[in-house]
């Protein structure tokens, strides 16, 4: 489990989803982009749900913390799973492209069985 803090407020989620925030922020921070995310937290015992915005300007953080038996409910397959799908299309989508192009038809100047 860990504390995820962002603006002064603290969360506790899986792994899974920290490390999917962390990643999902990051890339939107490369692509100069923002987003809403909802994730699931534990609040005062309890299994609730949070939104935090982020981008460019977020600074999340996280925390290792220890696991409690409580800490086994918390759903985050759903959520993980469309944090990482995100993710992939903005890492897809800002992937450096090469300019490729075609050799020219142009002569080896080394062959010269084309000078006759």
């Amino acid at each position: 489990m860990r504390i995820v803090s962002y603006a002064d407020e603290h969360f506790r989620t899986t792994d899974a989803v920290a490390d999917a925030v962390l990643r999902y922020s990051m890339l939107l921070a490369q692509g100069s982009s923002s987003d809403v995310v909802r994730i699931p937290v534990i609040r005062d015992q309890d299994q609730t749900w949070a939104q935090i915005i982020v981008g460019p300007a977020s600074q999340i953080t996280t925390l290792e913390v220890a696991v409690d038996d409580d800490d086994a409910t918390l759903d985050d397959a759903a959520t993980v799973a469309d944090l990482s799908r995100r993710a992939d299309e903005l890492a897809t989508a800002q992937a450096p492209r090469s300019a490729q192009t075609e050799p020219a038809d142009e002569a080896d100047p080394f062959d010269l069985d084309y000078l006759d």
